[in-house]
């Protein structure tokens, strides 16, 4: 996988939150990190709809509990 910030290789690896672990990509040169809810939350933002009604497409610091 490319990092769409520089163009350089990204990794899979295992991320830790405070009270989950997840799987992302992270980027070896710039550090950019995405994952799946990231890379949706982008979709969403380039058709520039936001889903009514859904708190997982939230940019908040716990984006990635099931709330």
């Amino acid at each position: 996988m490319k990092c769409d910030r520089c163009g350089s290789t990204m990794v899979h690896e295992q991320f830790y939150g405070d009270q989950e672990r997840f799987w992302g990509w992270r980027c070896i040169i710039c550090g950019e990190i995405v994952d799946d809810l990231i890379l949706e939350n982008r979709r969403w933002l380039k058709m520039r709809v936001v889903p009514a009604n859904d708190k997982t497409r939230v940019s908040s610091p716990g984006r990635h509990r099931n709330s």
